[in-house]
């Protein structure tokens, strides 16, 4: 493809949707290998249930915000981790953190509005952010998102 003129041009942007399971874990990893071979920059982003903030949790409201920011706080933390590591590749990273409750579709528009050449995720999760994974999240995103994506197991 380098004598067409259009290789290193297709891959500007990769984003990673991450909640921190092993599948994200290494679907980042990939994403770095594809950034540094590239040259492209990576957004790593966290979708949480908006709904969490509303809910109730032993009839105390308030427990369930400090909840919510203590799972901001640890998806911060780790986001430094990561940040180390794209800077040991030289590669220009973001890390974003959204509420929502329609993950997929959150993460379709996000990529859309952002120009996002290139998703690489997990195709399960886990962990701080109930569903934010699953199968059918990352097939949504496959089969709707207008970008190439790969699944990483």
């Amino acid at each position: 493809m380098e004598h067409c003129g259009i290789a290193n041009t297709l891959i500007r942007h990769i984003m990673v949707p991450f909640d921190n399971s092993k599948h994200a874990i290494r679907a980042f990893g990939h994403a770095l290998d594809l950034a540094k071979k590239y040259g492209a920059a990576i957004t790593v982003i966290s979708i949480t249930d908006e709904d969490q903030n509303t809910e109730w949790i032993n009839g105390t409201p308030s427990r369930q915000k400090a909840l919510a920011a203590s799972r901001n706080a640890e998806l911060r933390r780790i986001f430094k981790l990561l940040e180390v590591q794209a800077t040991k590749f030289q590669i220009h990273l973001t890390c974003r953190i959204l509420e929502s409750n329609t993950i997929g579709e959150s993460l379709i528009s996000f990529a859309s509005m952002n120009k996002v050449d290139y998703i690489v995720m997990g195709t399960h999760g886990k962990g701080m952010v109930k569903e934010m994974m699953l199968g059918r999240v990352s097939t949504n995103v496959a089969l709707n998102a207008a970008c190439p994506v790969v699944l990483v197991k």
